[in-house]
């Protein structure tokens, strides 16, 4: 029913009928986003959307919202650090990646690439060096800022 649309209307208000004394209709355009198959979707990126900060938070709290499971309330320290990382690593992404890697995957890139060694405290993975690359250019970076919060919060952690 919706591709069909509406019908179309001409300058008195009423249908507009072509030749046969059809109605012609005017399409919705149906645009489909498909968690399940991703094959199936449209592909929506919510990068594209992203224009300040209060963007990035926004898209935060709604992935976090939407991931952690049907009545399952997190125990908030591990949502904010969460919530932390995410924004720095969105953030750089934003801010610093070229337009075509603003996207999920770059985001599952880099998460994947954040590996921790327990019995090493001084080990930094790629993300870390990443981060402190960018501070060492722009120390009152938005990313930089989130990063270093979310890794005071794991040094809490790690020394308790």
């Amino acid at each position: 029913m919706l591709q069909r649309g509406t019908p179309k209307l001409g300058k008195d208000g009423k249908p507009m009928k072509d030749k046969r004394g059809k109605v012609i209709y005017e399409p919705y355009r149906i645009k489909v986003l498909n968690t399940i198959n991703f094959k199936k979707s449209m592909h929506y990126n919510p990068f594209a959307y992203i224009h300040s900060e209060k963007d990035i938070l926004k898209l935060v709290t709604t992935l976090i919202a939407n991931t952690k499971g049907e009545g399952k309330a997190g125990d908030d320290f591990w949502v904010k650090a969460e919530t932390l990382l995410y924004c720095a690593l969105i953030g750089y992404i934003h801010y610093e990646a070229p337009v075509e890697e603003q996207n999920f995957s770059t985001l599952i890139e880099f998460i994947n690439a954040m590996e921790v060694r327990e019995d090493d405290e001084e080990f930094k993975n790629p993300v870390d060096l990443m981060f402190d690359a960018l501070e060492a250019e722009k120390p009152n970076h938005f990313a930089v800022r989130q990063y270093k919060k979310y890794k005071l919060a794991a040094g809490d952690v790690c020394s308790k």
